[in-house]
């Protein structure tokens, strides 16, 4: 079972130049990978999106993570459900601190 570190988390898009608002939180494999998992703050209902893996130095677009099968998927969910289903996905555990 891979084991992802949550490493930051970061609030964007509250400015009038951008369509969309995100809370996101970026994980770390232990082999250096990197994933994201985003919530829109802005959809009704908010709903979920995963990227990864990719890493560290990679530029352009990040690679989409369909979770059950889907881009966009958990609508109205909380952080820990759909953090359960991400982990779920990946066959990962997150470590604490």
């Amino acid at each position: 079972m891979n084991t992802l570190k949550e490493i930051m988390r970061e609030t964007y898009g509250h400015d009038d130049r951008t369509i969309n608002k995100h809370s996101t939180r970026t994980f770390q494999d232990e082999t250096g990978n990197l994933f994201i998992l985003s919530r829109t703050l802005d959809g009704c209902p908010p709903f979920f999106e995963a990227y990864g893996p990719y890493s560290p130095d990679h530029q352009g677009v990040l690679p989409r993570l369909r979770v059950a099968g889907k881009e966009y998927w958990g609508n109205g969910w909380s952080w820990r459900k759909a953090m359960m289903l991400f982990c779920h996905e990946l066959k990962a555990r997150i470590r604490k601190g």
